[in-house]
């Protein structure tokens, strides 16, 4: 059996095992464990699939060699070996590293310290990469059975008459070329944007606002990630944009972090400057419970005065602002912390404007279906989690696949819903251009 077909074989066989043996091992503890442990279950899914398709990129890209018109020119063989050599080992270092940074999350401090943000960038321009990589092995299967039909036949005719379009569509080191190409410029423009934090201003109209003088002014950021390769520098500069700002409030909505408070408490020290601007509220996201006890992260958050809303609501200026647990809190393990529109919003005063901060935009399925009549008093619903894709490359995937992606919706019952791409980004210190942003919403009566 060659090697790509043992790791293709053992990664379904680690899937079953792991589907099969999940339950066990996180019913075996208790409390923010249980959490913690369902994330190393995904990290290990996802390196099952990754080793998948690492196999496949090597496979595709290694195809360079393969190209006979090209072996013919080269006068020196042994050379040639030596170079193709050369360039197999840089292609699974690199494969390797990309794969790695998941492991990086758990390495000791001096490890991470070394190598995350080393395998960070990888994992940055493998996404990048891999989407061509699928692209082209898609075409490369399919355009030779296209030509056996005469609607399909047409059309690749027309289209090769365009002689760049005819070797993409034909020629493998064509699309090799294409695919590296494409793959460092997308790779260096969002590694440059990563931090370039964009300050972006909204009016958004409700209906019988109940607001002080029938407007305020609120300041939204999500998804600040610190840890991994978020470091104090990119968390006091978000921060920066936000002094920047005279607001009524400011709203954090979830995933704040990735790491435990022991890790990585100077880094997120840089926050705790916000509610010295303004009253500070925070939510929580799903990466609060994937690295130690979220309730160590809460407290070192309402020692800072940061009010953390966990199914609870505050009075701020004549309008109520609410705020749930994210959407995968039941499964964090940690008893009566879920999500609870009804619990959270129940103190709001009658015939009060309600806003509620909800981390996750698809809480709203959840929201209709449980608490409709809830729903329907809710003016507006401040959201992230989705990064907008965070890549070029995901983007077409999570806008077909998520019901809210970016920006201002109307939701059932007569509300709206503003989904931000968040401040940073997740895992590769990389994201579209004008996509890490801080959101200042003047809100206003109808």
């Amino acid at each position: 059996m060659s090697i790509e077909r043992f790791l293709v074989f053992g990664s379904v066989i680690a899937w079953c095992v792991l589907s099969y043996c999940t339950a066990f091992w996180v019913e075996s503890v208790d409390g923010y464990l249980v959490g913690n442990r369902r994330r190393v279950i995904a990290m290990w899914r996802i390196q099952c699939i990754l080793t998948v398709l690492n196999v496949f990129a090597y496979g595709q890209l290694m195809r360079w060699f393969d190209d006979d018109a090209a072996r013919e020119k080269v006068q020196d063989r042994r050379q040639m070996q030596i170079f193709r050599k050369r360039c197999s080992d840089f292609l699974l270092v690199f494969l390797f590293l990309g794969q790695a940074v998941y492991f990086m999350y758990y390495a000791p401090g001096f490890l991470q310290w070394l190598l995350f943000d080393l395998t960070s960038i990888c994992a940055g321009i493998w996404t990048n990469m891999i989407a061509f990589v699928c692209g082209f092995g898609l075409v490369n299967l399919f355009a030779g059975k296209m030509k056996l039909f005469p609607y399909t036949a047409r059309i690749l005719d027309l289209l090769g008459k365009v002689p760049y379009l005819h070797d993409l569509m034909w020629k493998r080191r064509s699309q090799i070329k294409f695919t590296l190409i494409i793959t460092l410029i997308l790779s260096v423009s969002m590694y440059l944007s990563r931090d370039w934090i964009v300050v972006k201003h909204k009016t958004i109209k409700i209906k019988n606002f109940t607001a002080d003088g029938n407007r305020l002014k609120l300041a939204v950021i999500s998804d600040l990630h610190a840890g991994a390769s978020v470091y104090s520098e990119q968390i006091h500069h978000v921060v920066e944009k936000v002094l920047e700002n005279p607001v009524d409030a400011i709203l954090i909505v979830g995933d704040m972090v990735d790491a435990p408070v022991e890790e990585i408490a100077d880094r997120v020290t840089p926050i705790l400057q916000l509610p010295v601007h303004a009253p500070t509220y925070f939510v929580t996201g799903n990466h609060e419970y994937y690295y130690g006890d979220v309730h160590e992260w809460l407290r070192f958050y309402e020692h800072g005065h940061i009010t953390v809303l966990e199914n609870e609501s505050a009075m701020v200026k004549g309008i109520c602002l609410a705020g749930v647990n994210d959407i995968s809190s039941p499964k964090s393990g940690i008893l009566n912390h879920d999500m609870d529109l009804l619990k959270a919003t129940q103190r709001c005063p009658k015939n009060t404007s309600q806003i509620l901060m909800a981390h996750n935009p698809a809480s709203i399925k959840e929201f209709l279906v449980d608490h409709p009549q809830e729903l329907s008093k809710v003016d507006l619903i401040l959201s992230g989690h989705t990064h907008a894709g965070q890549f070029y490359v995901v983007l077409p995937v999570v806008w077909f696949s998520l019901p809210y992606l970016w920006g201002l919706y109307e939701i059932p019952f007569g509300g709206q819903l503003m989904v931000t791409a968040g401040s940073l980004y997740q895992g590769p210190p990389m994201k579209m251009v004008g996509f890490s942003e801080v959101w200042i919403l003047d809100l206003v009566g109808a």
